[in-house]
């Protein structure tokens, strides 16, 4: 019956064309989690209104005109451990793994003016830091409530002919996952309204690692203005199972397995504008903006396979959709407002407020629209507010003490059933002579927020709790 249906109804159109990319795209690549050197994820990265501080560049540009002398620092080593727990209808699933990276290099050079102008000095400093990490793998596995992904599928096709349904719904009709009964006129699933062993891995990696080119100057040792010029390059991969398992034995179908494979590469562009203003010698007072980063051609490659299995073990055979697809990202603008507070030369105790418009993302092409991307956007995302504070102490006259504090609130409407608050906790210490230092860092962070293995509508989200721990270790040298 299925067969002389799908002969017939084959005649009838074209299935539609769907593309990978949504507005979870627009949200993960406009995210920022400052990294860079062990100084500055030591001190909580509070350094907008401190200044002399190579990572700052990507926060404040007027952290370049702080500099007294030449510098170059490199952070070769970055070790970072993800501890995920899932918890989806009373089951718990833990996850662990270690990455290793990269999360800086660069150097700040100081060109010295006629001083009487006022104008002491030009400094130049070029390099790179990593804005967000993309590292992790979690899993969420647990026993459904009545519910089933073709639940969704089924919602989609109903009333409609198999030649305009969509490609996830194909696949699951080539899969004998959805099948239509002539007698009724309906689709059905034979998985549909059960209950249901579930489970989800998700793999991710990749980095945010954005280019740095910086300019600033210092006027009287109390004005201290910069800009930079920020070249983000992301690199994501994403690759995802989704099982689904019928423990009842009854079904003429045991399990199906859905593969996802998500390639993103892009670079883009952006301009940071910083000033740090010193009105007496104990403190100072940072403001920067960043424009919006553009991404004028992201390329993204998406693989979905899916596989059904019958009670003895064969399958239905293996069935794939492949898309390849270039669009344009705006990311948000964002505001950062400091103030450092500076004791004898010894110490310094800074905090800094930073605004993210995070609903201003947008999407675009030529070849498809993005209007429901771009909807979606506005309705689930809005401002997203920062708050780091960081202080440092010389114990001795070549050893340092630091430790910081970042909350980061969540970015979701409160129309939204989520909540993805941050909190990161960050202690270090380094050794610093005239000509060289050395720097170490550890840095902890934790995170809930809730997550669904397909329409919300369908099922009941996971709760997603994840701690990372990290230690970083940066060295440099001045001259």
């Amino acid at each position: 019956m299925k067969r002389l249906f799908l002969a017939a109804i084959l005649l009838l159109g074209v299935t539609a064309l769907s593309v990978a990319q949504n507005d979870i795209d627009a949200f993960r690549f406009s995210q920022s989690d400052y990294e860079g050197t062990a100084r500055f994820m030591g001190a909580g990265g509070a350094f907008s209104a401190v200044g002399a501080e190579f990572s700052a560049l990507n926060v404040n540009p007027a952290a370049i005109g702080v500099f007294k002398k030449n510098e170059i620092s490199f952070t070769p080593l970055v070790i970072s451990i993800f501890n995920d727990n899932a918890i989806y209808n009373g089951h718990n699933s833990r996850t662990s793994n270690v990455k290793y990276s990269l999360a800086n290099a660069g150097g700040v050079f100081r060109i010295g003016l006629n001083q009487e102008s006022g104008w002491k000095s030009i400094h130049l400093g070029f390099g790179y830091n990593r804005t967000q990490d993309y590292n992790n793998t979690y899993r969420i596995e647990g026993t459904s409530h009545n519910s089933s992904m073709m639940d969704e599928y089924l919602a989609n096709v109903q009333g409609k002919n198999l030649g305009n349904i969509g490609d996830d719904e194909l696949l699951a009709w080539k899969t004998y996952m959805l099948d239509y009964d002539s007698v009724s006129n309906r689709f059905y699933s034979p998985f549909a309204g059960k209950s249901l062993h579930q489970k989800l891995v998700t793999e991710s990696s990749g980095a945010n690692d954005e280019m740095a080119f910086s300019i600033g100057s210092n006027y009287n040792d109390q004005l201290f203005i910069g800009a930079t010029i920020g070249v983000p390059i992301i690199s994501y991969n994403e690759k995802t199972r989704y099982i689904e398992e019928d423990e009842s034995g009854t079904n003429y179908i045991s399990d199906y397995l859905i593969t996802e494979n998500l390639r993103v590469r892009t670079a883009g562009v952006n301009l940071k504008l910083g000033v740090i203003y010193q009105p007496v010698e104990f403190v100072r007072i940072g403001a920067a903006f960043h424009t919006p980063s553009y991404f004028g051609r992201v390329r993204s490659n998406y693989t979905k396979t899916m596989t059904s299995y019958y009670p003895d073990g064969r399958n239905s055979g293996t069935y794939e959709n492949n898309y390849a697809f270039n669009y344009t990202l705006t990311t948000p603008l964002r505001a950062i407002g400091s103030v450092a507070f500076l004791i004898k030369k010894r110490a310094f105790v800074s905090a800094e407020y930073e605004f993210t418009g995070m609903g201003m993302s947008r999407m675009s092409s030529n070849e498809y629209s993005f209007d429901e991307e771009n909807e979606a956007i506005q309705d689930k995302y809005g401002a997203c507010h920062t708050v780091r504070i960081g202080g440092e102490v010389y114990v001795t006259n070549n050893f340092l003490l630091r430790a910081g504090y970042n909350f980061k609130s969540s970015a979701y409407r409160k129309s939204v059933n989520n909540n993805n608050a941050m909190h990161t906790a960050s202690a270090g210490f380094g050794f610093r002579t005239k000509y060289f230092f050395c720097d170490f860092a550890y840095v902890f962070k934790t995170k809930t927020e809730n997550l669904w293995m397909y329409d919300s509508d369908f099922v009941d989200p996971a709760s997603l709790k994840t701690n990372t721990h990290r230690v970083v270790a940066t060295i440099g040298c001045k001259f």
